[in-house]
């Protein structure tokens, strides 16, 4: 088993992307000629996990040094070797890149149901908040949680309600007048609790 850059092994693009395409419902979906422009650029960094010989998953971690985080964007397994802990591998791989890589403080994840229970148990906690996240091709929200590892550092609503706004309008490609920025920012409390 390899972890490796795409950045460094764009030869690999057209298999992982199809292990995302057929992993993401069309609305959870940023478009990947994006994500390959951000792969180019090191916007995203992207690793894919070497199984058997070929992409067997991968993951993509979105940095914004300025405002102090890390979103951990898409982590995805193809279909016919889930279940064999590959997700948990590569979920591990990036806190670690997080942790001894990175100069940010915050690791945030996007995770419905099933999945948050799976991250809480890998070291995130949840930020005890309602969140939405808005659909890629649509008007539409779904309700998430939103969870988060920090580096010794306390996170404030006013940073959060930052990284928030960051996440929606250069993440989701939302305008700055869109109404779900204004709504979810009015979700944020003034102080910033984890759930137990």
């Amino acid at each position: 088993m390899i972890f490796l850059d795409l950045f460094e092994n764009l030869h690999l693009w057209d298999e992982t992307i199809q292990i995302y395409n057929d992993s993401f419902p069309d609305w959870e979906r940023e478009d990947p000629a994006d994500i390959y422009n951000r792969v180019k650029t090191k916007k995203y960094k992207m690793v894919v996990l070497i199984h058997n010989n070929s992409v067997g998953g991968f993951y993509i971690l979105d940095t914004n040094e300025q405002l102090n985080y890390t979103l951990f964007t898409f982590l995805a397994v193809k279909e016919s070797i889930r279940g064999k802990g590959l997700g948990t591998k590569l979920c591990l791989n990036a806190i670690e890149y997080f942790k001894n890589n990175l100069n940010t403080h915050f690791l945030l994840i996007e995770a419905q149901d099933s999945q948050a229970k799976l991250y809480s148990k890998l070291g995130f906690k949840e930020i005890d908040i309602k969140y939405f996240v808005p659909h890629y091709n649509s008007e539409k929200s779904i309700q998430m949680h939103l969870l988060c590892i920090t580096k010794n550092k306390t996170l404030s609503s006013d940073m959060l309600k930052n990284i928030i706004k960051d996440i929606f309008i250069c993440g989701y490609y939302l305008k700055d007048d869109d109404t779900r920025i204004a709504k979810q920012l009015e979700l944020i409390p003034k102080r910033i609790v984890f759930a137990h």
